[in-house]
């Protein structure tokens, strides 16, 4: 039994599926990235993508409704509308040195899975991931965009939007690859090391851990990478609770999405024993679809939730924990 997981399918390889399987899964995935690309870049008006160069130009939100507004100084304020986002103009920087390091990174973790699970499994579990943080990323983003201006939220506060991404080259909807591929080599590290320092642990009780893990990376990653001198992504003021100047859902947002997926990830062997490669691969993203909707109305009942929860007590306005940051 492979150390690494208690759940690597024991199943011969069936080279002709994986063969197909391969060239449709990863056709489409390019078809979807260069057509999103298109669009991101050279039709932005289609899905009002924000111009990094003229921040004075956003209007939902408008710069001085973000969450980044209220943590710069005058001075950074000044600097940004003058200046724009930091290199949010420069493709060839993005592509080369974010675009091309990232697909390393995925490619090397790629790699790895397929000589310990195969290719099948290795290729759901990039592809899933790929898909399935794209797709809950760019339903927020989307949604945040195209909301009523007159939204607001549990605490009676105007919501301006979510939140989105400013740099990419290359995008997957309105997600750019960066963070897709990017989730996909952290999301399997951090599974794979809660294999390896807890094997006698079961799918949940690896997921849990695998979850956490990838959690606490972004508790430390995200105030970093929203700060003034990089601004990868904005957050639109609007959430009841922000931690470290984050929305808070964006933390169990990361966990609830490495947990879960990698307990469909982890039953794909099951699948396969029970109704064979091809349609264990349809059930598999099939699950995948379901639980992005799942996530999306959670998080609205939750922030709902949370947010009378916080009226009862009395408070009026967010909760920023920590205030300084």
């Amino acid at each position: 039994m492979n150390q690494l997981s208690p759940t690597v399918s024991s199943a011969p390889p069936d080279t002709a599926f994986d063969k197909k399987f391969g060239v449709i899964a990863f056709g489409l995935l390019l078809l979807v990235i260069l057509g999103s690309t298109y669009l991101h870049h050279f039709q932005p008006h289609v899905l009002k993508v924000p111009d990094n160069t003229d921040i004075a130009s956003w209007t939902h939100p408008a710069f001085e409704q973000t969450v980044i507004y209220d943590r710069l100084t005058e001075g950074e304020r000044a600097k940004l509308l003058a200046e724009g986002v930091p290199r949010g103009d420069q493709l060839l920087f993005q592509f080369f040195v974010m675009d091309l390091f990232t697909l390393l990174l995925g490619w090397i973790c790629f790699r790895h899975a397929r000589k310990y699970f195969g290719f099948w499994m290795a290729s759901c579990f990039l592809i899933g991931s790929f898909v399935f943080t794209g797709l809950e990323e760019s339903m927020w983003i989307l949604l945040g965009r195209f909301i009523p201006q007159t939204t607001s939220s549990p605490l009676g506060e105007p919501v301006y939007g979510t939140y989105w991404f400013t740099k990419g080259a290359l995008w997957f909807f309105e997600t750019p690859i960066t963070a897709c591929i990017g989730w996909f080599f952290l999301a399997y590290s951090c599974v794979l090391v809660a294999g390896k320092v807890f094997p006698k642990m079961g799918v949940l009780g690896r997921a849990t851990v695998g979850g956490l893990i990838a959690m606490g990376i972004d508790l430390w990653m995200d105030p970093i990478a929203t700060s003034a001198q990089l601004m990868n992504w904005v957050w639109a003021k609007g959430d009841v609770l922000l931690v470290l100047g984050i929305p808070h859902t964006n933390f169990i947002g990361w966990f609830l999405l490495i947990f879960l997926f990698a307990i469909f990830w982890e039953n794909l062997p099951r699948f396969e024993e029970r109704w064979g490669r091809a349609k264990a691969t349809l059930i598999f993203y099939g699950i995948i679809f379901v639980t992005e909707i799942a996530i999306l109305l959670f998080f609205m009942v939750w922030i709902t939730m949370l947010g009378n929860l916080f009226a009862s007590m009395g408070i009026q306005q967010a909760v920023n924990l920590p205030g300084s940051w």
